[in-house]
């Protein structure tokens, strides 16, 4: 089977490993545009808090995502998976009644615990302003950008990789003359394709990297769990964080705002305010490609043959990439039908 992959952001990294590691001959091509994988903070959570209800299918997706993430560190002889406890700030009594009773059929949490028991357990913890916090298990974050550009440099060794730009037409050229199924992995970029548009849209955010001057008196921030308190910050290095993120819809620019700096340096002072001030040393902004009904689209493109479509991870990428980009790889060799969930089908503009 030979493939192409357009895109190499974190769907195109993910479906390119899972098409190498059934001994197909695959090729990448990438734009060189910006792209939200390369900077995102590559969190990864089985719970939405704001229902708290686990994500969809948590525990076939966590397993997937682990079982292919340390294969892609044995093969490349690094680390990106980094497993952390997340840490809730519960914001009210009947948020944390709510919890609690969740914890009997949820088995990726951990009932409301008071500051002093959680001060036991993570000494970094915040005072929670009075509820508690509740503890989730099966989370942390990927080394996103370090696997994109550690999975370039392998291609680009193997001669898999070249960077041009693609529209649809230049797809089904190639797939009749060169290939059996060409994947198309653009991201936002393939909402504004004008031979073929699909209904992916923009969601823009921005992403702090702070850190705290070292020797100081100040409570420092958490640096064995991921704390969320309606916004969240990550540990990433010693004495350096990323602090997110924001969510905006109708905009498609990347110039990082002051703004939006300024929201999320006060979300972070008021949620811990006895921590030591920090310096921003990083503003990323990305623009992750989201569905209509927030699942991807996975699967062939309708009425064109050979050319395959995997987009839309959207915030939850890191999670559930990778046992959809595995599902696609039997789409590609006919061993199964795309469920209608995420048949591309159902986005394509026009049908």
């Amino acid at each position: 089977m030979r493939v192409l992959v357009v895109g190499q952001g974190l769907a195109g990294t993910l479906v390119s490993h899972a098409a190498l590691d059934r001994g197909w001959d695959c090729h990448v091509v990438d734009s060189g545009q910006p792209s939200a994988s390369a900077v995102a903070a590559g969190m990864y959570n089985p719970m939405s808090f704001r229902r708290i209800v686990e994500v969809w299918d948590a525990a076939e997706h966590i397993a997937s995502m682990r079982r292919t993430y340390t294969a892609i560190e044995t093969l490349l002889g690094d680390r990106f998976l980094h497993p952390l406890p997340i840490l809730k700030r519960i914001p009210n009594a009947e948020y944390a009644a709510e919890w609690n009773r969740k914890t009997e059929s949820l088995p990726w949490i951990e009932p409301v615990q008071s500051d002093l028991d959680i001060r036991l357990r993570f000494p970094d913890a915040p005072p929670s302003a009075g509820h508690g916090y509740g503890v989730v298990q099966g989370g942390g974050w990927l080394n996103l950008p370090r696997l994109i550009e550690s999975w370039r440099e392998k291609l680009t060794e193997e001669g898999r990789i070249s960077h041009t730009r693609w529209d649809q037409a230049a797809l089904e050229s190639t797939i009749q003359a060169e290939w059996d199924a060409v994947i198309d992995c653009r991201g936002t970029a393939a909402a504004d394709d004008p031979n073929g548009r699909i209904d992916i849209r923009a969601n823009r955010g921005e992403i702090l990297t702070v850190q705290q001057p070292s020797g100081s008196n100040h409570q420092p921030l958490p640096a064995d769990h991921i704390l969320n308190f309606g916004k969240w910050t990550l540990p990433v290095a010693p004495g350096q964080w990323r602090l997110g993120a924001s969510y905006e819809w109708n905009r498609k620019d990347l110039n990082p705002t002051g703004d939006t700096a300024n929201f999320l340096l006060d979300a972070l002072h008021t949620a811990a305010p006895g921590s030591a001030p920090v310096d921003i040393v990083g503003h990323d902004v990305g623009l992750r490609p989201v569905s209509r009904d927030r699942r991807p689209a996975v699967g062939p493109w309708p009425e064109r043959k050979g050319l395959f479509v995997f987009n839309g991870l959207g915030t939850r990428g890191v999670l559930i990439g990778p046992r959809w980009a595995h599902i696609l790889c039997d789409l590609v060799n006919g061993e199964s039908q795309p469920p209608d969930i995420v048949n591309p089908k159902r986005l394509v503009v026009g049908l």
